[in-house]
């Protein structure tokens, strides 16, 4: 073993004992508890108040007001929405959410749900302190960031600046170092690899393209991001949702049914009672949470940084777009994943009869007695052989074809080992013989002879490709390529300023510059190499990001309620004006 794979081997190792402790249930509590306490303190603003913070935001599209800023160093209220969603909306809204309900079942959609109702708060309480305590530079442009009021706000109470300084600092270390990893490279390899399976481009040249786009509007600043995602976001989720509904109205009669799965897998009702009802509950739950805030990104305080670029004066209305952008992002995009998933069937057939006529051409078919591909019990994949030991990711199992000749049918683990799946669509694909030299053993009539068969679930942007595959056809993998494109490359231009606004908090102004053109190289260097690693890693400084995120949010939570207290006043006053009270007569 190599001092490389050994070194490799070593911060795997490592890595993944701090995910644990960081993604662990103190960090769900800290997360889910926060934005409950939040809720409860703002009287459940994001419930009692829907219609007002609908009207500011979604509705507001319509006035010149929120869409054109008058300021020529900062951006307009839609333009910071577009730029925050950029980030937030990627490939965890399509990828992510088949994920979920790989590991966590059907019941994770409910506690998505939840992680967003409640996460609603903890977004709006972040942007309304990001507009309190942001900063104009030297450029005469907002300087905002979890990092400013983590500062200024906590270390500006008696007897915690020394923390507000370290919890800042902390905080822009790691979201300049994830910007590169979960906001970058592990988009840009997303797009790489859609791009090389579905049009044949390689993964050099998808690589050099998206530098060079990213490097046009990256140097061009927070004005060239905003000018870019206020075209790019809505573009892409009329796309994607248009695409959802086509696909939707095709399984429209199972939509009840699919509600009630929801509902009885959250829940355990259609597991067996005692322990494992119990486990597959807690499982359903914390994958559900933590989908969910990877997705909104909700109490990481990575959204900041670019709503407090935005020309609003009222920190209360920059809150509210936060509310909106969770809505979005959540209750919306990742609920239309979720529903055309559970949605989709998949041709229910025995291994006999899939191993029949296997070729080098993909196939594939459903292993459990339910035709849906998303079971409510998790489904034990290899169970087919229990005898034989693994090997490797994989477990081997000897097989003969029709006429006797013998065979072996690899069966391909999960990552982790795991042998449960909730996913029950199959992958099947024939490996063809190779002789000696390297060349295909042939048959009689000059076909390739297929020596093993490599069986593995289907999961990530496959499982969506196939399912938008059973409406669009052979089109239906092309059409997400291109899906993956927008929302991976949008993720990439709004974390540039995330990390480039984080580098500046720690080394000053000058060094934007430096900052944005290592984030260029890093978009090159996605493309090319494999980033298992860089996801885990990545995962975890998300985790990081969120501890001194939060703790800063609870403590500062008495000025969100203030403010909000004051604008609420102050609308109720002006509404009493309007109507002609007696103040309208002075």
């Amino acid at each position: 073993m190599g001092k490389d794979t050994i070194m490799t081997e070593f911060i795997t190792q490592l890595n993944g004992k701090i995910n644990g402790i960081v993604w662990g249930t103190p960090m769900l509590v800290l997360l889910i508890g926060t934005g409950i306490y939040l809720s409860i303190k703002l009287r459940f603003f994001q419930v009692t108040r829907f219609g007002m913070w609908f009207r500011e935001t979604a509705l507001s599209l319509f006035r010149r007001d929120t869409v054109k800023s008058s300021e020529s160093n900062s951006i307009s209220q839609f333009q910071a929405m577009s730029a925050a969603l950029a980030a937030a909306l990627g490939t965890g809204n399509i990828a992510g959410v088949a994920t979920a309900l790989a590991a966590g079942g059907p019941g994770a959609v409910l506690w998505m749900w939840v992680s967003a109702l409640f996460g609603m708060m903890t977004g709006f309480s972040e942007n309304v302190l990001g507009i309190l305590f942001r900063k104009k530079n030297k450029s005469g442009e907002w300087s905002g960031g979890a990092m400013y009021y983590l500062r200024d706000g906590v270390g500006g109470k008696r007897g915690l600046r020394r923390l507000g300084n370290l919890l800042a600092a902390l905080f822009a270390l790691f979201c300049m170092l994830a910007s590169f990893g979960i906001g970058n490279m592990t988009q840009v390899n997303s797009i790489a690899d859609a791009m090389r399976s579905e049009f044949g481009v390689p993964a050099i040249v998808t690589g050099i393209v998206l530098a060079v786009l990213s490097a046009l509007v990256v140097v061009g600043g927070i004005k060239r991001i905003g000018r870019v995602t206020e075209k790019l976001v809505p573009a892409m989720a009329v796309l994607y949702i248009a695409a959802c509904i086509a696909v939707l109205a095709m399984n429209f009669t199972r939509l009840p049914q699919i509600f009630s799965v929801i509902v009885s897998s959250a829940f355990g009702f259609r597991q067996v009672t005692g322990g494992i009802s119990g486990y597959l509950i807690m499982n359903a739950v914390s994958v559900g949470f933590r989908r969910g805030v990877f997705s909104n990104e909700a109490g990481l305080g990575s959204s900041v940084a670019v709503n407090a670029s935005s020309d609003v004066t009222e920190p209360v209305k920059q809150g509210m777009w936060a509310v909106f952008e969770i809505f979005f992002d959540t209750i919306v995009m990742c609920t239309l994943t979720s529903l055309v998933l559970l949605s989709a069937s998949g041709e229910k057939i025995t291994l006999e009869k899939a191993l029949e006529n296997v070729s080098e051409q993909t196939g594939y078919f459903c292993i459990s007695e339910d035709s849906a591909l998303i079971s409510g019990e998790p489904l034990p994949l290899f169970e087919l052989a229990a005898e034989d030991s693994a090997s490797g990711t994989y477990m081997e199992l000897p097989a003969k074809t029709s006429d006797g000749q013998p065979f072996t049918i690899k069966l391909k683990k999960d990552h982790d080992g795991s042998v449960c799946n909730y996913i029950n669509l199959m992958q099947i694909r024939g490996i063809a013989a190779k002789n000696p030299d390297g060349t295909l053993l042939l048959n009689e009539k000059g076909e390739a002879i297929i020596s093993a068969v490599e069986l593995s679930a289907v999961n990530g942007a496959s499982l969506v490709s196939y399912v938008f595959g059973q409406c669009f056809g052979n089109f239906a993998g092309k059409l997400l390529a291109v899906m993956v494109l927008l929302f991976a490359f949008s993720t990439v231009i709004g974390w540039s300023f995330n990390g480039a606004k984080s580098a500046e908090y720690l080394f000053g102004t000058k060094s934007i510059p430096f900052y944005r053109a290592v984030y260029v190289a890093f978009v090159l260097l996605g493309s090319t190499v494999s980033l298992t690693l860089a996801w885990d890693i990545s995962d975890t400084l998300n985790g990081l990001m969120a501890v001194p995120n939060l703790i800063g949010v609870l403590i500062l939570s008495g000025s969100v309620s203030k403010e909000l207290s004051c604008y609420l006043r102050e609308r109720s006053t002006r509404g009493f004006k309007q109507k002609g009270g007696k103040s309208a007569e002075k």
